[in-house]
């Protein structure tokens, strides 16, 4: 079993435009050195660790399940929160990071998970 490391994200980064990532949609990205799986729904942005804790394994590669606001793991199909980044499919039982997303103009920005 693999754990997600800490973020070393510590402030917020360019990311992508709107124009990169269309409603329903979700893709990866890599923020100083880091793997970042982005996802619109319902016209917000979340983003979460592209890396499954469970095996290393690209999310983003997986499905999306915009109605729960969840992605499967495509090796072994393990869920994860778009929210929180919390495991709701086994096998995998840790988190995933989560941050914080904001849009300023046409820029996305992502950094560290703000409480809310």
């Amino acid at each position: 079993m693999m754990h997600q490391r800490p973020s070393t994200i510590k402030e917020f980064v360019k990311v992508a435009t709107v124009d990169d990532l269309p409603e329903g949609e979700m893709k990866g990205y890599t923020v100083g050195g880091e793997a970042i799986l982005l996802a619109r729904l319902e016209g917000k942005y979340y983003a979460i660790s592209d890396v499954c804790s469970h095996f290393f394994t690209l999310l983003s590669s997986g499905m999306l399940f915009p109605h729960e606001f969840e992605v499967e793991c495509p090796l072994h199909e393990s869920r994860f929160s778009l929210v929180t980044g919390e495991p709701h499919a086994p096998p995998a039982d840790s988190p995933v990071a989560s941050y914080s997303v904001r849009v300023e103009g046409n820029d996305i920005y992502v950094g560290p998970k703000q409480p809310d």
